[in-house]
């Protein structure tokens, strides 16, 4: 973790380090600074330089608060060659801003950063690291607030440790892809891991909205780990990527604290490896076969009943890729941006469909609603977490109401209703449809037909 080839920033006495322009702490965070009431409208902190054992691959790491009308960009700067690369960014980061990654290399090309990974092909690799992180704010009443700023390197010649042998299972709520927006395809297997990490902290987060406010724009996907830690971190929770080796993991499984692990294997319709995102919940031992075992969540088992799964030790390590995703117990004082949860009616209309209501007025979703709609029946049971549930996907209508589908609207019963939009943000409502009327009794036989049973003598 904050050893090594990790570094993990964050408080006052770690930020005073570094040089800040227009930039005060507050709190433990960076936030831009004040004049007469006002915030500046832009800021800057850089980090000192940091010394890093020789590295192939960079990837950083941020926690902030960003309200509306305020943004966050990192950027790095790599040493390599005997000579610093110039700054490249990560993308601008809020959770209502269209996120968007951004590739750029090095003048010589050996040095190039795409989506959330530097990649260092200079001889020798890379042997330094900077960090900076711009803030701005078009409203002066306003700053955004940076929490935690980390970077994890990938080392040349990683002497990997194997630290003590480890017997322990944490819990961690199964959540597979079949069960959830498919929009996003199999990389979805972020967003649901993400959500777990935080539901098992008593969080009742759906993977729907970890995706929609971690949505990488430049490439419609969720596979951005650096955007994925961003949006823990908006939701409070302190979250960072990092290259860790076995001896890593089982002190984190020790700390009582799952993570998120990266692997290479190969899937159901897939010819070559590819990369999945799991959930680390365990290591174990196995006194009949004299075997260690690791015990994960794998998303892209075929249900949620399914998802945890076992895999020997020897076989972890040979699919793990040494990426992993480090997410700790939210702080009781640190203020979330996200979930954010709009509680709505739902009103029915002469065509069939719902239109969502706040306080008695029409609330449609608006035309540039790329999100997802779904409701749950329900059920009666009493499920772990609302993402348990099962979803059926709705569609929109162009005035910006939903429609049910027609088995549900004839069988009736009640249904909550989830509209994720683009930011992330969630209306919610709940609405009992009408059952369906009873089927007419038979008619009543004439009385002179009815059988009688006569008294005996």
């Amino acid at each position: 973790m904050e050893q090594r080839n990790n570094l993990v920033l964050q408080g006052t006495e770690t930020f005073s380090r570094g040089a800040l322009d227009n930039v005060a702490l507050e709190s433990g965070a960076l936030v831009l600074d004040s004049s007469a009431g006002r915030y500046l409208p832009y800021g800057s902190y850089t980090t000192p330089e940091f010394a890093m054992p020789p590295f192939c691959n960079l990837n950083v790491s941020w926690n902030a608060s960003a309200p509306h009308n305020t943004m966050v960009e990192v950027r790095c700067r790599v040493y390599a060659g005997n000579s610093w690369t110039g700054w490249m960014s990560f993308g601008k980061w809020a959770p209502d801003y269209p996120r968007r990654s951004i590739n750029a290399q090095s003048d010589d090309g050996m040095i190039f950063l795409m989506g959330d990974t530097v990649t260092v092909a200079t001889p020798g690799g890379g042997t330094g690291i900077q960090l900076q992180v711009n803030l701005s704010t078009n409203d002066d009443k306003a700053t955004p607030a940076v929490r935690l700023l980390a970077a994890a390197v990938r080392p040349l010649t990683w002497e990997k440790h194997s630290g003590h042998p480890l017997n322990r299972r944490l819990y961690l709520p199964e959540y597979c892809l079949s069960a959830h927006d498919p929009s996003f395809g199999r990389e979805m297997d972020l967003p649901l891991v993400m959500a777990a990490l935080m539901n098992r902290w008593g969080e009742d987060i759906l993977p729907e909205e970890v995706a929609y406010a971690m949505e990488d724009n430049a490439t419609s996907s969720t596979g951005n780990a650096a955007f994925a830690a961003a949006a823990a971190g908006c939701c409070g929770f302190p979250c960072w990527q990092a290259w860790m080796d076995l001896e890593d993991l089982r002190a984190q499984i020790h700390d009582d604290c799952s993570v998120a692990v990266r692997v290479e294997r190969r899937v159901r319709g897939q010819r070559d490896p590819v990369g999945i995102w799991m959930g680390l919940r365990g290591f174990g031992h196995d006194d009949a076969v004299m075997a260690d075992f690791v015990l994960l969540n794998d998303p892209t088992a075929d249900s949620d009943g399914s998802v945890n799964c076992t895999m020997a030790l020897a076989d972890f390590l040979r699919y793990f890729t040494g990426r992993a995703i480090a997410l700790r117990r939210k702080p009781r004082d640190i203020a979330a941006d996200l979930p954010n949860r709009v509680r709505c009616d739902l009103a029915r209309k002469e065509d069939g469909s719902y239109s969502f209501e706040q306080r008695g007025q029409p609330d449609p979703l608006p035309e540039d609603f790329s999100g997802w709609v779904a409701y749950t029946l329900h059920d009666g049971v009493a499920h772990a977490t609302t993402a348990h549930r099962t979803f059926r996907r709705m569609e929109r209508t162009p005035e910006g109401c939903i429609l049910f589908p027609a088995d549900q609207l004839a069988a009736g019963g009640r249904c909550s209703v989830y509209a994720v939009d683009q930011t992330g943000r969630m209306r919610v409502a709940e609405v009992r449809l009408p059952a369906p009327p009873k089927p007419a009794a038979p008619p009543a036989l004439p009385q002179d037909h009815q059988s009688t049973v006569q008294p005996g003598p």
